[in-house]
């Protein structure tokens, strides 16, 4: 199917670019398109920015949106395939048909992504370290990564192809495993047990921390109490849910017990099944030399001259 599409697949003209120079970022036609076989959508797109005129690629995350949109199928109901063609008039080519599905994805995506995520650079945890300008972002109507992750999304559900998020499902997994290891590292500086004050509330609602006098010294300490460090229940699910614990590698000391067993029950089967096949071999040879044996016996009674002389005086020679 892919190799299909590119057969038709054209170059496009609606690119966002972005200087890696200066970091703007601008929509506008490619001054060069070069051909890319490697990729789903088989072009890279070049520009002159137009505020310190160095050369300029198509963003990242909209080269990604490309190569999403032309592994997808298109729409397999007759509902969503009438819905595709009433977009366009007459009988729209396959490069047509795929565009207009294209810009009704991005279009409603944004529409419905604004609704949650509305386009506020600079005001999301993500900004910081997302890679889209932000003057270009404020003139959109929704966040361009939430718009893009749904778009991911909504691509793969209507042609259900999980492959399309395999990427996304990788950068989670890292991104666990990342937040797993800070949550290891604050455990083991601040240890596995924290202390914590004691404290109460009165009918009042006032605040007191709990406190004695030392009978040594006569000073107001404070009382504390240790509990288990927070963290350790969340590092202890992200290990279960992700199948990490030392059960799940096969490197606990029963695993590696039943492994054992279960390899000699199948080396016992083994040498028992060979055991079966050598005594069925023996007991089939030993019947084939009795066979030989009983053809050989009748074969001396026709030839005893005792045998033939008693047939002979008896008429039965």
């Amino acid at each position: 199917m892919r190799e299909d599409k590119l057969k038709f697949l054209s170059p496009r003209s609606d690119i966002t670019f972005k200087c890696d120079a200066c970091m703007h970022v601008w929509d506008s036609e490619p001054e060069d398109i070069v051909d890319a076989p490697e990729l789903a959508h088989p072009y890279r797109y070049f520009a002159t920015c137009d505020k310190c005129r160095a050369t300029a690629q198509q963003i990242p995350w909209q080269r990604g949106l490309f190569s999403s949109y032309v592994k997808s199928t298109g729409p397999k109901t007759i509902e969503g395939k009438a819905a595709s063609a009433a977009n366009l008039d007459g009988h729209p080519t396959p490069e047509e048909a795929m565009r207009t599905r294209f810009n009704a994805l991005k279009h409603g995506a944004a529409a419905k992504q604004a609704l949650y995520f509305p386009a506020k650079p600079g005001k999301y945890d993500a900004c910081e370290t997302c890679d889209i300008d932000h003057d270009y972002c404020s003139q959109q109507v929704a966040c361009m990564r939430r718009t893009e992750l749904f778009m991911r999304h909504l691509i793969a559900i209507q042609n259900g192809d999980p492959e399309m998020l395999r990427e996304n499902h990788a950068i989670q997994q890292a991104n666990f495993a990342a937040l797993m290891d800070d949550m290891l590292l604050s455990v083991i500086s601040k240890g596995v047990a924290l202390e914590a004050p004691v404290y109460s509330f009165d009918k009042e609602g006032g605040f007191h921390l709990g406190n004695y006098k030392d009978p040594t010294t006569g000073e107001t300490k404070l009382l504390t109490e240790l509990k288990a460090n927070p963290l350790l229940k969340h590092i202890f699910d992200l290990i279960g849910k992700n199948n990490l614990s030392l059960s799940d590698l096969g490197m606990t000391q029963k695993v590696q017990d039943d492994n054992d067993i279960k390899m000699g029950k199948l080396q016992q089967d083994g040498v028992e099944k060979q055991s079966l096949l050598s005594f069925q071999e023996k007991q089939a040879e030993q019947l084939g030399k009795l066979t030989e044996m009983m053809k050989s016996s009748k074969e001396n009674l026709k030839n005893d001259p005792i045998l033939i002389e008693h047939n002979q005086n008896s008429g039965d020679g």
